[in-house]
């Protein structure tokens, strides 16, 4: 075997690339023996990364040769880690330990002590915070990594390290899995949706990727909502957010994960006496003004278009329930969606039983079991 070839030179190679860090990481089949070769460029560059795929700052990693040099890197990696608290920024056991951790993270995102190692070497000074940040946004590009709980966990802890806390300088994250005291920028924010975004494209129905997306709704409305200077850029984001929101909900019509966000986006949105959104929003969202009232009636009016629309998904009817729990704080708000539960059930006998129909059928049946129980546990709380 060629030794460029060798299972620690693979190694060693693919972690430089992955600390550099990449815009993106694909998991290729294969080993890339029958890769063309213009596929890996000039001589240089296949010297250089074969069998890699690194062009313009994108990195193809082929999928045998991952879980090979992973196997390596693991026995590497419980040998050195024991040493953790003597290795110095820039000494080689650093620069090792660095390309382990980052092969055994594509390999096996839910690995702990290598991510424990990872916040080490960033709290040591061995790793950047930013460029770590760089990192985890090109692992959460792939499909097994963008479902780990683990990686967005220390994303989070990431961008506590990469940013001051509010009113104080210290570089200290609040205990707890927040963002709220984090001085984050809009732009910052605005990066962390997309981030979200994509991991939600890469795997449908990601609820880490949702649950890390509404950490950052809450920081987001919370700047927002203050006297900074920035606040004004916030309430711009956050518009962008509610957009995207009702957006991605109305060309994912299966995703309850969206609509789950798309409910408590609106809560938050409606806790205070002021909704935090810039004087453009009414246009934007086709309302004649911004306030509570109108918010509530485009959010209802919203889920009650997409419910007729898309009757057979059972999300849609959640949408349309979570829309009636926002609008139940308004005494004067009148629901009427009975017509569309009818029309639902009537189409059973008219459309021969069809499948779908049936669906939408018992889906309306259901949600009007449920108006009932809300009613009549309504009038039981009013006669107390």
């Amino acid at each position: 075997m060629d030794d460029s070839q060798s299972p620690a030179a693979l190694l060693a190679r693919l972690g430089s690339l992955l600390n550099t860090p990449p815009a993106s990481v694909e998991i290729l089949p294969g080993d890339g023996s029958d890769w063309p070769p213009d596929w890996l460029g000039n001589a240089g560059l296949e010297q250089d990364h074969r069998p890699f795929l690194y062009v313009d700052g994108h990195l193809g990693v082929p999928q045998k040769v991952l879980y090979r040099t992973y196997l390596v890197a693991v026995r590497e990696f419980m040998r050195l880690r024991s040493g953790l608290q003597n290795i110095e920024a820039g000494s080689p056991e650093a620069r090792r330990l660095k390309h382990l951790t980052a092969v055994i993270l594509l390999a096996n995102p839910a690995h702990q002590t290598a991510l424990n190692t990872r916040k080490r070497l960033v709290s040591s000074g061995v790793l950047d915070a930013t460029n770590e940040l760089q990192l985890c946004t090109a692992l959460l590009v792939v499909r097994e990594c963008s479902k780990e709980s683990l990686l967005w966990h220390h994303r989070r802890w990431l961008l506590c390290q990469a940013h001051e806390l509010l009113n104080t300088g210290a570089k200290i994250c609040r205990k707890g899995d927040s963002l709220r005291n984090i001085a984050l920028s809009a732009d910052s924010l605005r990066s962390e949706f997309s981030v979200a975004t994509q991991a939600c494209e890469t795997y449908p129905r990601n609820y880490f990727a949702w649950a890390h997306r509404y950490l950052c709704l809450e920081a987001l409305t919370l700047h927002a909502c203050s006297s900074s200077p920035s606040s004004h850029s916030c309430r711009s984001v956050l518009l962008e957010e509610l957009l995207f929101a009702r957006k991605w909900v109305e060309r994912h019509v299966s995703d309850y994960t969206a609509v789950h966000y798309l409910h408590n986006m609106h809560v938050l949105l409606l806790q205070g006496d002021n909704i935090p959104l810039p004087e453009n929003a009414s246009s934007a969202l086709e309302i004649d003004r911004v306030d509570h009232r109108s918010l509530r009636a485009s959010l209802y009016a919203h889920a009650k278009s997409l419910v007729a629309a898309y009757p057979e998904h059972e999300s849609m009817w959640l949408y349309l329930r979570a829309a009636i729990d926002v609008c139940g704080s308004d005494p004067t708000f009148r629901l009427g969606e009975t017509a569309i539960c009818e029309d639902c059930k009537s189409a059973r006998s008219s459309k021969a039983h069809s499948p779908l129909h049936c669906a939408s059928a018992t889906h309306a049946e259901r949600h009007q079991a449920w108006l009932h129980h809300i009613r009549q546990t309504n009038v039981r709380i009013s006669e107390r």
